[in-house]
């Protein structure tokens, strides 16, 4: 492998899009927290900031070397270690705008379409092994996403990683952009059926949060405060698309994560509306990743876009990191 095809992993339009969304989300994040008058706890980003330390100099390393494969996966990590950190401050930092909430409407959809979530809970409750099969598919989402960094990172095709990371990036702006739009407490507190101890949490951090009592963010104690659209489900199935090329895997993990999309149901987290909402961003994420990485990659379809990619600095991971110093 030449040295060339590695450093168009890290110089390439599709990396320098990356750092743009990401230092965008982190001036959005702590534009908002000055706004609402809160604060971040910036100890609790000790580890994400202590691995993104750790891991660049090995990219900059493989990249000198030659070795593409290494190169990707470490980029694509290391995006998705810093948008995630970012994005989680910024949901925090939105909720305070107090948007009315969707709860009514969202139940009165779920009516029409003859979804009733009381039922369906109850169902799962009275059916212990499959309350338990579905309880461990909800967060193993997470598992399938290191696999697929790993899995798409190490093809040969550096897109294939590429337009995941951007998928992802997309879907988790959209959803946070829908959620400070159209808020909600969730089917639990809607139907008043009993919540769980992380149901809990959650409507403890959400209605302290839009009646201004909480004042300070940290990583440390974060809940998903997304109800619609479902990010959980876009997640999944962006990841189960992610495998699409890899035969062996892409059965198991289509599975395990049409498992996961039916487990926001069962324990009782979502809507169906929901669901439906976060499998349409999904759709829109990839749809528009599957447009947008051949017009980065090609010099003569897309010169302006390229050329304004082209003059995001290279120190634009650098921007991003000062946004930690705010």
């Amino acid at each position: 492998m030449s040295v060339t095809v590695a450093a168009n992993t890290i110089r390439s339009p599709s990396m320098r899009l990356n750092l743009l969304i990401i230092a965008w989300t982190g001036v959005a994040a702590f534009s908002l927290l000055v706004h609402h008058q809160m604060t971040f706890e910036f100890s609790s980003a000790a580890t994400a900031v202590g691995t993104i330390f750790l891991l660049t100099p090995f990219a900059v390393i493989f990249e000198r070397r030659g070795i593409a494969p290494f190169v990707n996966l470490l980029t694509g990590f290391l995006c998705m270690v810093a948008f995630n950190v970012f994005l989680s401050i910024l949901t925090y930092a939105g909720t305070p705008l107090n948007a009315p909430l969707a709860d009514r409407w969202l139940k009165a959809c779920d009516a029409r379409l003859g979804i009733h979530l009381p039922s369906i809970v109850e169902w799962t409750t009275a059916h212990p092994s499959a309350k338990a099969v579905f309880d461990a598919a909800y967060p193993s989402v997470m598992l399938s996403t290191l696999l697929a960094l790993v899995v798409l990172g190490l093809d040969q095709d550096r897109r294939q990683l590429q337009a995941f990371v951007l998928q992802f990036m997309f879907a988790g702006l959209l959803t946070t952009i829908i959620f400070f739009l159209w808020p909600a407490e969730g089917p639990f507190a809607a139907y008043g059926y009993e919540s769980r101890p992380d149901q809990q949490r959650f409507l403890e951090h959400f209605h302290a949060l839009r009646s201004g009592r909480f004042h300070r963010v940290s990583l440390n104690q974060l809940e998903g405060l997304i109800t619609f659209p479902s990010f959980h489900t876009a997640w999944a199935l962006l990841v189960a698309w992610g495998f699409r090329n890899h035969r062996w895997l892409c059965v198991p993990m289509l599975i395990l994560n049409v498992m996961v999309v039916i487990s926001t149901l069962t324990t009782g987290w979502h809507y169906g509306c929901d669901v439906i909402g976060g499998i349409l961003v999904a759709v829109i994420a990839a749809s528009a990743t599957h447009k947008l990485i051949p017009c980065l990659e090609s010099a003569a379809p897309c010169a302006q876009l390229q050329l304004c990619l082209q003059s995001v600095p290279d120190s634009a991971q650098q921007l991003s990191a000062d946004s930690w110093r705010r």
